[in-house]
């Protein structure tokens, strides 16, 4: 799966696991994001700052948390949104309601080992759109082939 970088097992567990912690709170971050909207609601959102170091006065932390979840919630889905095969991390993390990875499997119509591979590929295509993985300290391998034509 990892094969156009140089990246131990070590490291690639450490960045899926980064990658399913992110998403495994998407269901609490929403939600935390559509409670708080009630009270922010009535705010007005011109010119507000999401700046933790330049709020102004009459910003109040009840929509400065909202506008700050809104960021977080939309990053997450806009990153899961460039995943190409994205089902498997929607029907996984971001279903309002929890089904297991083995009723998930029997659902798409492949084997727990199958489905299993395909959302570790999403989970890697989904860290490296969320920016987990830092290309600077990878060296990408590129091989080169000649091609001839016969005359």
């Amino acid at each position: 799966m990892f094969e156009l970088f140089d990246i131990s097992k070590e490291e690639q567990e450490k960045i899926l696991k980064q990658a399913r912690r992110v998403l495994s709170g998407y269901r609490h971050l929403k939600r935390a994001y559509t409670l708080s909207m009630p009270q922010a609601h009535t705010q007005h959102y011109g010119g507000v700052s999401t700046s933790k170091t330049r709020r102004t006065s009459n910003e109040s932390p009840e929509l400065i948390r909202y506008l700050e979840l809104g960021e977080k919630v939309e990053k997450i889905e806009q990153a899961v949104e460039r995943v190409e095969n994205n089902e498997y991390l929607k029907n996984k993390y971001m279903r309002a309601d929890e089904v297991s990875q083995g009723e998930l499997a029997r659902l798409s119509g492949y084997e727990i080992s199958r489905y299993s591979h395909f959302l570790r590929i999403a989970l890697f295509d989904f860290s490296v759109f969320y920016d987990i993985i830092d290309f600077s300290n990878c060296d990408i391998k590129i091989e080169t082939v000649s091609v001839s034509r016969a005359q």
